[in-house]
């Protein structure tokens, strides 16, 4: 009698999809990173993906799902946060992000580009303007 033993060890792959790439600034995506619900669901590349993610998701998803050569499955742990952008034209200088919390809705509110820039000018002129003063008293 002849006994074969053979051991296959195979080290997983790690593949992160972070959708959109841009678009949400850093500031927002770490208050939600730090207080979202996030949901979370486990596929195989039987499963099929679930209806709360986005399309342009989805298609960037599922080829990631098939088996390639050599494989006999694939799986993935898929976490989402639904997340909305929102500008209300009487506050149009305030840029909202809402998306579910543990308990509640999160609002995190940061300035609008346009704000932002003219924040940047004001602060840019104030140093001007010191700046001229300074060498003016010197």
């Amino acid at each position: 009698m002849t006994w074969t033993e053979g051991i296959i060890n195979r080290q997983p792959r790690t593949e992160k999809i972070k959708w959109p790439e841009s678009g949400l600034p850093y500031v927002a995506r770490q208050h939600a990173r730090e207080y979202g619900d996030w949901r979370k669901t486990f596929l195989t590349h039987k499963d099929s993906v679930p209806d709360g993610l986005e399309a342009d998701f989805k298609a960037l998803l599922k080829p990631r799902l098939k088996p390639r050569d050599g494989e006999i499955a694939r799986e993935a742990d898929v976490r989402y946060l639904p997340l909305a952008r929102v500008v209300v034209p009487e506050h149009r200088h305030r840029v909202y992000y809402v998306y579910p919390g543990p308990t509640s809705l999160q609002v995190f509110i940061l300035p609008s580009p346009q704000r932002t820039w003219q924040i940047a000018a004001t602060v840019l002129g104030a140093l001007a303007v010191l700046y001229l003063l300074s060498r003016l008293l010197s």
